[in-house]
């Protein structure tokens, strides 16, 4: 009797941890797409026993009239130490979720807001970098809401397929990603070839030893012939900005388009933007921006390149209507995730939390910004 009663109890604090989908108010949500998905009981548990593996299961959704199949698995390498997952989906033949085929199901766990992934990606497809599309979804697994989640398409083949862009490499980068053979470095243990898929990191490792060994005052002229040295530094000014404490040494691909053009920057993954419980700086840090920086004319184009982002797009008047209309569009959602909303938390006070990392941001670098050349 009393292991029946125990049991039960357990029971109810199981099911108090989630929304049950019963009458669910998540199924009447307008502006966000409600995804009920389905894994096979044994297969989900497996899943969630398997936290750092590749464990896959067969996957079912159904958003509107439209059902879906698929694979899915676990996601990410650090929010796997979170309760709240993310997830890897790819569907089966040719099903298309919200225009993708693959994505990544991401919690943002350290974005309460949900805004940074759409505030991050307006400014760096502003400043022309490729965007990978994203979209608020709200998420059920067997009949418990999981809550908001942000859909990301992610960067590979069909990525660059999409918007016609020419690929004859696609580099990834790993955690604390090394661009120096100072000290113990191996290229294969922080660098991937999405593209091709046959190992070969030549160029990259081309690229490293090049700014272990070029002298100053030839750094455009020689890092030039294997990475894009003015867009890079566009992309280290706005990611410093931005306090994207990832964007150096994790959250970025190297893309290039033919064999004779040098690496560009392909952004990604922007939960950590506007982190604060950590500052860059005036720059984020890793061996590229310390190479350039021995050139003072790259320090000069690089405070150009911060002034003008501060001046006409990392401002209030561009970013906080965005915000605004974002959280707005999402409010009814973000109300009923079980992290968010329904553990007592505010959207109005998160959206006013980013706004106020935006000033501080923008506030330390017109002040010190002009010392970047006693550096």
């Amino acid at each position: 009797m009393k292991t029946g009663i125990f049991i039960a109890c357990c029971l109810v604090l199981l099911q108090s941890c989630e929304t049950i989908n019963d009458t669910n108010p998540a199924t009447g949500l307008n502006d966000v797409p409600f995804l009920d998905a389905w894994i096979p009981h044994d297969e989900y548990a497996s899943l969630l026993s398997n936290r750092w593996g590749d464990e896959e299961a067969p996957i079912e959704i159904f958003m509107g009239r439209n059902r879906y199949t698929g694979i899915v698995e676990a996601q990410g390498s650090g929010s796997r130490y979170h309760a709240r997952w993310s997830y890897k989906l790819v569907l089966d033949g040719s099903d298309f979720l919200n225009n993708l085929a693959s994505s990544n199901l991401s919690a943002q766990v350290l974005d309460r807001s949900m805004l940074r992934t759409t505030l991050a990606s307006h400014v760096f497809s502003s400043l022309g970098f490729p965007s990978f599309e994203h979209f608020h979804v709200f998420l059920s697994i067997n009949g418990r809401n999981k809550g908001l989640y942000v859909q990301i398409e992610r960067v590979d083949e069909d990525f660059l397929s999409r918007r016609g862009m020419p690929v004859h490499e696609l580099i990834k980068i790993g955690f604390g990603t090394r661009f120096s053979y100072r000290g113990d470095m191996h290229l294969e243990r922080f660098f991937t070839s999405v593209i091709p898929k046959n190992g070969n990191l030549n160029n990259m490792g081309d690229l490293v030893r090049t700014l272990d060994t070029t002298k100053a005052e030839a750094i455009f002229q020689e890092v030039g012939r294997y990475l894009d040295v003015r867009e890079y530094l566009r992309y280290h000014a706005a990611a410093s900005i931005l306090n994207h404490i990832d964007g150096f040494s994790n959250n970025l691909l190297f893309w290039k388009a033919t064999p004779d053009q040098p690496y560009s920057i392909i952004p990604w993954d922007f939960d950590k933007v506007l982190f604060d419980g950590e500052e860059v700086g005036l720059y984020g840090d890793n061996d590229i921006i310390h190479s350039l920086f021995r050139n003072d004319s790259c320090k000069a184009l690089y405070s150009r390149k911060a002034r003008a982002m501060l001046d006409t797009l990392i401002t209030p008047e561009r970013l906080f209507p965005l915000l605004d209309a974002e959280s707005r569009r999402i409010g009814s959602a973000w109300a009923l995730d079980p992290a968010l909303g329904l553990s007592g938390f505010s959207l109005e006070r998160e959206t006013e939390r980013l706004k106020q990392l935006i000033g501080a941001r923008r506030a330390y670098f017109l002040e010190q910004l002009g010392t970047l050349g006693e550096l």
